[in-house]
């Protein structure tokens, strides 16, 4: 398995990979928050949820109390798509950086009252507003996590390998293709000699299918305990 070969080169090079876990969408607690949230305390794997402020957020904080290993960052301010054409965000291009502040703030003084929130930023659809970093700055966040970006240290740590399929409705990407996309993203941090890259797994709760469901599941169990991959909380990356 050349996945195995890859987590190989890191075990005689000494070297051990982070992983972190982040969810998008959470609003409500749903069942199927339920079921996530059951899985990361059965492996005790640190969980990051992106919340959107707009959501039922009373009975969101009664769900995570009692849950130090699950952490919330915000997501967006209300998840809507105010652009034209096929790229999705919230923030017209237009929009100023004091316009943009000023929807932070409304969001973030939601946010800010669950249990493990963290002051930093995931935009919908990891868009990122050509204004929002300064913006970010200007209100006092400490980091911002979308998708893509390899960096040892934040402020930016980012999601990398997605659960999900998008075109033509949402599906589980396939076992074949997860451990495939694991394999690159360990290949190229050893490459580019960023062992201490974090590796960011994504998923989206409201959307699993079954397949999804099993696959979480079964990755979280094959990454306890082996010596090249340690799982962390988001707070600690930053």
């Amino acid at each position: 398995m050349r996945l195995a070969a890859e987590l190989g080169r890191w075990r005689r090079a000494g070297r051990c990979a982070t992983l972190w876990w982040r969810d998008d969408d959470a609003r409500a607690a749903t069942p199927a928050l339920r079921r996530l949230l059951v899985l990361s305390d059965a492996h005790r794997t640190p969980l990051t949820l992106a919340v959107i402020p707009d959501g039922r957020l009373r009975e969101l904080a009664a769900l995570l109390g009692g849950r130090p290993w699950v952490s919330v960052v915000q997501h967006g301010v209300d998840h809507l798509n105010r652009r034209d054409g096929a790229a999705a965000g919230e923030f017209p291009h237009e929009w100023s950086e004091a316009q943009l502040a000023e929807r932070l703030n409304i969001g973030w003084r939601q946010v800010e009252r669950l249990p493990g929130a963290l002051r930093m930023f995931t935009p919908p659809w990891n868009d990122v507003h050509p204004a929002l970093p300064q913006a970010l700055l200007a209100c006092g966040y400490t980091g911002l996590s979308a998708w893509g970006e390899i960096a040892e240290a934040g402020p930016r740590i980012d999601a990398h390998i997605d659960l999900m399929r998008w075109k033509k409705g949402a599906r589980f990407r396939g076992r074949r293709r997860m451990w495939s996309a694991l394999r690159v993203a360990l290949r190229a941090r050893r490459r580019a000699g960023l062992w201490d890259a974090p590796i960011g797994l994504l998923s989206h709760h409201l959307d699993h299918d079954e397949d999804a469901w099993a696959f979480l599941e079964a990755l979280l169990a094959w990454a306890e305990g082996r010596p090249e991959l340690k799982w962390k909380a988001l707070a600690d990356l930053t």
